[in-house]
């Protein structure tokens, strides 16, 4: 069975993106397991107190009681959804979310994280350098951010980034196993900057590979990506952004040229990161 670990910090950010969480793990016939995860007061190392577990077990119990509070609440909304069958688990931790996301992964073998962001100043810039940006830079496995403003809808049009390399082939080719499981289209978008060395020919040999895919395909000339990411996704009314990271590098030649002009992007839809190593 495939494992969808769902981090959260009880806020509404989080209750928001949950409904996502079940909806990915009833396609996909997973099961979730739910992290919470809280930090230790911060101690002076020549005043550490002598009774320092005694502290650190009140804590551990203290947020193990919220958390269970927490995971009722969950719970009925998985029912209200009809999705009470949803197998669900938790962990609490202390200590970093991301290096506790990391640890989990490994250890559960995670196949995707499913979390919540706040799109306050801009989707974009908002999720770089966020917490949600930190675990798709820093995680193995595919990473579904759901932004506050995202209403859950069905998933019927997912928007695939492409830049027409063998490890997007590999990207898309695990994508349309899962768009499959959605019943829904995938629809690829390649902005073609003017400094690209990429050929039609070339670009037509590719997508020949995948004529027997759910996919369309779009080739859209412009050196501003992000604004053309952003047309695409009103202009197609796309349900969900994909797009194969690169670690760090990945954004920096994304978004960082492009956030020094100050420009805000709102986009309210989910992203799905996905790796090399994929879903």
């Amino acid at each position: 069975m495939k494992r969808i670990l769902f981090p959260t910090d009880f806020s509404e950010i989080a209750d928001n993106a949950f409904l996502y969480a079940l909806k990915m793990a009833d396609s996909l016939e997973a099961e979730i397991i739910l992290l919470h995860t809280f930090d230790m007061p911060i101690i002076d190392g020549a005043e550490i107190p002598i009774n320092f577990k005694e502290m650190y077990d009140t804590l551990e119990i203290q947020q193990m009681s919220h958390f269970k509070d927490y995971i009722t609440h969950l719970k009925q909304i998985a029912e209200k959804n009809g999705m009470g069958h949803i197998q669900m688990s938790h962990l609490l931790k202390s200590g970093d979310l991301t290096y506790a996301m990391q640890d989990v992964v490994q250890e559960h073998n995670i196949n995707l994280v499913v979390m919540g962001t706040s799109g306050v100043s801009g989707w974009f810039d908002s999720l770089f350098g966020s917490q949600t940006g930190e675990a798709i830079t820093s995680l193995t496995v595919p990473v579904l951010s759901i932004p506050v403003e995202a209403k859950y809808k069905k998933i019927k049009t997912i928007a695939f980034t492409n830049l027409y390399r063998e490890k997007d082939f590999e990207a898309l080719q695990r994508l349309v196993e899962i768009t499959l499981k959605f019943g829904a289209t995938i629809k690829s978008l390649y902005v073609k900057k003017s400094f690209t060395s990429l050929s039609d020919e070339d670009i037509k040999a590719w997508e020949e590979r995948c004529s027997a895919w759910p996919v369309q395909f779009f080739v859209i000339p412009h050196d501003d990506v992000k604004e053309t990411i952003q047309d695409f996704i009103n202009n197609q009314h796309i349900d969900l952004l994909t797009m194969l990271t690169e670690k760090r590098g990945f954004w920096e030649d994304l978004f960082t040229s492009s956030l020094t002009q100050k420009i805000s992007y709102k986009i309210e839809i989910p992203m799905l990161a996905l790796h090399e190593n994929g879903l």
